[in-house]
């Protein structure tokens, strides 16, 4: 083994585990992690795949489009668009009794190494789905239908955040305390009963102030009391003004 090998396998290795710190690639298997994360406004959303060591080879001689032995940034990007765009076909997300849909704000392939040769990577996705109202109890069920070849391990991990109470986070029958779910093979528990996410965003929740969802509820009341006094300067400046027309006309 060389020093370039070496120093590409330290690399690719370093990658996979600032991509997807809690986990190792596997070798036959491609692994599937969700992870959600309630704000007072919306709801984080990272879904990653980790194609193991032999399924992970397979797949990149497939990315290297024009077959010269390495995976560009653009060819990199394509796969994770298309892997992107099957996501979204196959994931059911509902908040709140409606349909809300997945747009990702982050699309990062980590190959490590760009060599076609080389084995495992992963595809981090992450969406920031807005609540209908900002802060307050919500509701969210999700189900994710998509069929990875050689499916390995599946997590799913609800997390809480600042202002925010985690009433309960169910797969099915499982209700772990640790709102933290894994389970082995295609489908399974989150595509047939999927994930039931119930919380509470309390008024220190953190809210995004970027325009993208609804601002909280709140000097609703303070306005009509202002409205109030407005037309109350108005009305009083029209009967000063009359006052004055009439006292210029009897003069």
């Amino acid at each position: 083994m060389n020093l370039r090998h070496i120093k590409q396998t330290g690399l690719a290795v370093l990658a996979l585990t600032l991509l997807s710190a809690h986990v190792a690639p596997s070798v036959d298997d491609n692994n599937r992690y969700l992870k959600l994360t309630p704000l007072g406004d919306r709801v984080r959303v990272a879904y990653t795949v980790f194609f193991g060591e032999i399924p992970g080879a397979q797949e990149r001689r497939g990315i290297d489009a024009n077959h010269d032995g390495q995976i560009s940034d653009a060819e990199a990007n394509s796969f994770g668009q298309r892997l992107a765009a099957q996501v979204v076909a196959n994931v059911e997300l509902e908040i709140d009794g409606a349909h809300a849909a997945l747009s990702w704000q982050t699309v990062d392939v980590g190959m490590g190494t760009p060599d076609v040769a080389a084995g495992a990577f992963s595809v981090d996705l992450v969406a920031y789905p807005c609540l209908p109202t900002a802060r307050g109890r919500h509701r969210l069920t999700l189900r994710d239908h998509l069929r990875l070849t050689n499916p390995g391990e599946t997590e799913v991990k609800v997390e809480d955040s600042p202002g925010v109470t985690i009433d309960h986070a169910r797969i099915g029958a499982a209700d772990d305390p640790s709102y933290d779910y894994k389970f082995v093979g295609a489908g399974g528990p989150i595509s047939d009963d999927g994930l039931d996410l119930q919380f509470d965003a309390g008024p220190k929740a953190p809210v995004t102030a970027d325009g993208t969802c609804k601002a909280p509820a709140s000097g609703g009341r303070s306005k009509l009391p202002w409205l109030a006094g407005a037309g109350v300067l108005v009305l009083a400046a029209v009967a000063g003004i009359i006052a004055w027309r009439r006292r210029s006309t009897a003069s």
